[in-house]
């Protein structure tokens, strides 16, 4: 009996951990950082630790941005994903190389869907432009496998627009030369993923109703 009574709580603790939201990152921290940060935006110290606190890879952020319709799910962090991701874009006093490294930890296996995914991109393609050098040499730096899964990311994009085009066409002709082998790599991301991709849920619901 008492072995039986064992099972049934193995198995009812097992069910309730299995459903459990999990977050991965110190929310409680992120959001006193984050605060704090509102209060006196300018101060490095504060940036530095908002900068720490939040999420330092792509599975966390997920994570702890993501959306669910299930019943019960914590929604506060979703509903705070742009203005916490437009709070660390405007951490100007964090160090570019340390900054950028964040930021590539962050899009390595990153896929495109609506909300924070696509506020993380935006910060991307902001960060390419006024941190341009360092983000670069920081890719450079990195496996050229995980340098494709981040161009993956940056280029993917449901709506074809001319701004794209050009912004590759700038990134391409200014580092061809110095990146020859990252910007092959770019070059192939861009034609792939650039209008290639649907956002993962509408992805997952296309897979269903085959």
């Amino acid at each position: 009996m008492k072995r039986v009574s064992f099972i049934a709580l193995f198995f009812a603790t097992f069910f309730s951990t299995a459903t459990a939201q999990y977050f991965p990152v110190d929310t409680a921290l992120l959001n006193k950082t984050y605060r704090k940060l509102l209060k006196n935006p300018q101060s490095r110290e504060l940036q530095l630790d908002f900068f720490k606190a939040f999420p330092d890879n792509w599975d966390d952020f997920n994570s702890t941005y993501k959306y669910s319709d299930k019943d019960g799910y914590d929604l506060s962090m979703y509903s705070q994903a742009y203005e916490q991701i437009k709070a660390l874009a405007e951490c100007y006093a964090i160090n570019d190389t340390l900054y950028c490294n964040k930021l590539i930890a962050l899009s390595v296996g990153a896929s495109l869907d609506a909300d924070a995914p696509n506020h993380l991109q935006g910060l991307l393609h902001y960060t390419m432009q006024h941190r341009n050098d360092v983000f670069l040499y920081c890719l450079s730096e990195i496996e050229k496998g995980h340098q494709m899964q981040f161009w993956q990311f940056y280029w993917s994009n449901i709506i074809d627009g001319d701004y794209q085009l050009e912004e590759f066409n700038k990134l391409y002709n200014k580092n061809k030369e110095k990146y020859p082998a990252m910007m092959k790599t770019m070059s192939i991301a861009f034609e792939y993923f650039n209008t290639g991709v649907l956002f993962m849920e509408d992805f997952n619901n296309f897979m269903n109703s085959r």
